[in-house]
């Protein structure tokens, strides 16, 4: 079985991909976990895949090759979404990028939206469900993956995905105002790289608190169309 964990950047795959480790752990199955960070990567990785194995395979990038590659029975695709005025001011932060190249590179990432909700089997997890019904979403996408959690694993997985966050939001907190915590954070992280990914905090609405009034008045009016489409607040 392979997992296409994909979609909007910023908008949940690296907590999904946790979610996919933790459940298939608890069944003690033995999978890979790749991550492709570009369209060569996804290529690459997308021609040598082995259907009978398990595979967690996290992008961004819908290509043709995965679209192709979903149509198998054995590929379980989950596709994630967020307000794309959120993704905008996430993309700002995390990636140092301009306001002008974050509207546009959430721009283009919508315009695959429509492809991927045509794939078969797809199952799409909206980031506010992250944020706020962890505990329903983790249940459905194990049942998604043929897995049925007792409910008690199901809120201690919750639970620990929690405190992943939390324990990210306070080597944040202290990056900021004490760089010897912040160094010694950084070694924390490097010693659990290898069994976790970093999970930002969850946040919705943040681009009410850290876009000017000209960049909001501007987000709110070029994604109306997708703000209406998902019912978000404006």
């Amino acid at each position: 079985m392979i997992i296409f964990n994909f979609g909007i950047p910023n908008s949940g795959t690296d907590w999904s991909q946790e979610v996919f480790k933790k459940i298939w752990e608890s069944q003690n199955y033995s999978f890979q976990v790749e991550e492709a960070s570009t369209i060569e990567e996804l290529t690459q990785v997308i021609s040598t895949l082995k259907m009978n194995e398990r595979m967690i395979l996290t992008f961004h990038f819908l290509i043709e090759e995965a679209i192709e590659a979903a149509q198998d029975d054995r590929v379980r695709p989950f596709y994630h979404y967020r307000d794309p005025r959120d993704v905008v001011c996430a993309e700002m932060k995390h990636s140092h990028t301009p306001f002008s190249t974050a509207v546009e590179q959430t721009v283009a990432a919508y315009q695959e939206i429509h492809h991927a909700l045509c794939l078969p089997g797809i199952m799409v997890i909206p980031y506010e469900h992250i944020a706020e019904n962890a505990e329903g979403l983790i249940y459905q996408m194990a049942t998604k993956l043929g897995v049925l959690l007792k409910l008690d694993v199901v809120a201690e997985l919750a639970r620990e995905l929690r405190e992943q966050v939390a324990q990210q939001q306070y080597t944040d907190a202290t990056t900021t105002t004490d760089s010897l915590s912040a160094i010694q954070s950084v070694r924390i992280d490097e010693e659990h790289a290898t069994e976790s990914s970093v999970l930002q905090p969850l946040s919705i609405g943040k681009w009410r608190e850290q876009l000017s009034q000209s960049e909001k008045s501007m987000v709110t009016r070029f994604f109306k169309p997708l703000v209406d489409q998902f019912g978000y607040d404006e």
